[in-house]
């Protein structure tokens, strides 16, 4: 099998294939694609797609086949999760520190005069331009004054479904991971499936769990509150807001794996039950016929719903 690393998204982008060597042209395209990708939806870059979406005081808009899909995608899971995964939350990200590439984030520069409005955070995101006001008609973009989104939430399991779909399509075994939302299809060397390790989330070089895909095309994320997060003038902040407040979500959890039928599912679905926490976040989970959890609280338990051991080696 070929295996392809590569920096892209802030992360690390693997491809583990079955492919033969000479075949390395679809791996080429597949890695184009992915830095096409963010060079058109990283929020982080300037006068690219997203952002001239974003500033663009144009109410009515034609928009590319993909930001059309984005934006549809991410409204059905608006919906689908009443709410609970918005990528409107662009501005309260940015009010909170992550205003750039979070290996850019410089929490000890001298003279740092940031400071965190916890009440203007939240006036502002009350009345923040909504999510169900977005109309998509095709490519014709109708939005309310102001409008702006982050594809942060969505766009590492979008890729990596596009990959899988439109460029692997003929591939029949591999595994792609952008950041660890993976999408495995197939087997490995020697064995049924794929081994997925599930880390502790308090020691990430710590893999607890192993997941086996038993062969099936089956998306994997997880979503956590160490790994991206600091403190500014003693506000401790980390990247998963919730929507109902505009802050970063406050409960028990440190961490939610999320398996499900494709990358953009499990992406989702691991920050809905995340910012939900425990109780209602499984519930949400234990609704969808397609999806399992694990969740890890800070009292240091591990949480499972019934499907997971479906896919939990022994």
């Amino acid at each position: 099998m070929i295996w392809r690393e590569f920096k892209a998204m802030g992360t690390d982008v693997i491809f583990f294939t079955s492919l033969e060597p000479e075949q390395q042209n679809i791996l080429d395209k597949a890695e184009n694609v992915i830095h096409e990708f963010e060079n058109n939806f990283s929020r982080f870059i300037e006068n690219n797609e997203l952002d001239n979406f974003n500033n663009s005081k144009v109410k009515k808009l034609k928009v590319s086949k993909t930001m059309a899909d984005l934006l549809n995608i991410s409204k059905k899971y608006f919906l689908k999760t009443k709410g609970t995964y918005d990528p409107t939350i662009i501005t309260s990200l940015e009010r909170i520190g992550y205003d750039k590439n979070f290996a850019d984030i410089n929490f000890k520069e001298p003279g740092e005069t940031k400071s965190i409005d916890v009440n203007k955070i939240r006036q502002e995101f009350i009345i923040r331009p909504k999510m169900i006001d977005l109309k998509i008609e095709g490519k014709s973009i109708s939005r309310p004054e102001g409008f702006r989104v982050d594809f942060g939430g969505i766009g590492k399991g979008y890729i990596v479904d596009f990959i899988s779909q439109e460029i692997f399509y003929d591939v029949e075994n591999y595994w792609i991971s952008a950041g660890g939302d993976i999408l495995a299809s197939g087997n490995q060397d020697k064995g049924i499936g794929f081994d997925i390790g599930v880390q502790n989330p308090a020691k990430p070089d710590d893999v607890i769990f192993y997941i086996n895909t038993k062969g099936e095309k089956l998306g994997i994320a997880t979503s956590g509150i160490i790994e991206r997060g600091g403190v500014i003038n003693n506000f401790k902040w980390h990247h998963i807001i919730d929507p109902r407040s505009g802050l970063p979500a406050v409960n028990d959890i440190l961490s939610v794996t999320v398996i499900s039928a494709n990358a953009i599912k499990a992406d989702i679905y691991a920050k809905t039950v995340l910012i939900l926490g425990e109780k209602e976040g499984l519930n949400f989970i234990e609704n969808e016929i397609d999806s399992a959890c694990i969740i890890f609280v800070k009292n240091k338990e591990t949480i499972f719903s019934k499907r997971v051991a479906l896919y939990l080696k022994k």
